[in-house]
């Protein structure tokens, strides 16, 4: 998305006006996922270590963090990575 996609909205709290910008990242679906899947696949397979977010991948990639949890799931059942560590909000995966 480009810089024009972002929007400059105003926010009245406390009798104070507060400006903020909202930014909506890319959803994939079909065969940008599958590409994208299998780049991670391979990526993470080279590596001897990682410790790896949801949130990182998201913001590298400029994709949802729920794109990045189902992309994550997805290297889970392959075993490549597993769930080291998750809570109700942060899940860490890490190299098996």
């Amino acid at each position: 998305m480009s810089t024009s996609d972002r929007k400059v909205r105003k926010k009245r709290r406390w009798g104070r006006i507060f400006e903020y910008t909202s930014y909506e990242r890319n959803l994939l679906v079909g065969d940008e996922y599958n590409e994208l899947l299998k780049e991670l696949e391979k990526d993470y397979s080279k590596r001897k270590s990682i410790v790896v977010t949801p949130q990182e991948i998201a913001s590298r990639r400029d994709i949802r963090v729920s794109v990045a949890r189902s992309l994550l799931d997805d290297l889970v059942k392959k075993k490549i990575i597993k769930k080291a560590y998750s809570n109700r909000r942060v899940s860490v995966y890490a190299k098996t």
